[in-house]
Formats: structure tokens, sequence, C-alpha cells
């Protein structure tokens, strides 16, 4: 589970800077892949704001918050 206790959705840019970061940390691999990413951002219809989402398996590292440089996340 998170410490993220609010997501400002309004703020997200969509840059995928916090699933990369995400994907990266929490893989054995170190690699960067957006499949792997315990956060999801997604477009929402066509315009230019985004739907920010944890994954139920997140492990609450905080790792995407570190990373997000729009203060989304918090």
């Amino acid at each position: 589970m998170s410490g993220i206790g609010v997501i400002k959705e309004e703020n997200c840019s969509g840059c995928l800077r916090c699933a990369l970061a995400c994907s990266f940390f929490n893989s054995l691999e170190r690699e960067f892949n957006l499949s792997q990413s315990k956060i999801k951002i997604e477009r929402k219809n066509g315009q230019n704001s985004f739907k920010v989402s944890l994954q139920e398996d997140c492990t609450g590292c905080d790792i995407c918050q570190d990373y997000c440089h729009y203060g989304v996340l918090g």
C-alpha cells in the first residue's frame, strides 16, 4: 500500500517520469518498462488531462513521488 495520500491529477503533464522511475527501481532487471510500473498514467478523452492511478500491488516505496516534478503525488 502506498504512502501517497493525495493525487492531484490536474497537475499531471503526462511526462511519465513517475511511471518510468517506478518500473526501473522496482524491477530486478533495473530496466525502464512501463508495463512493470505500479503507477499508471492515462490520457483522458484525447485531451491534455490525465488519469493517475496506483495499482493494487503498489509497494508504497514512493519512488514515483520523488520523480514527479509537478506535485501530482503527495
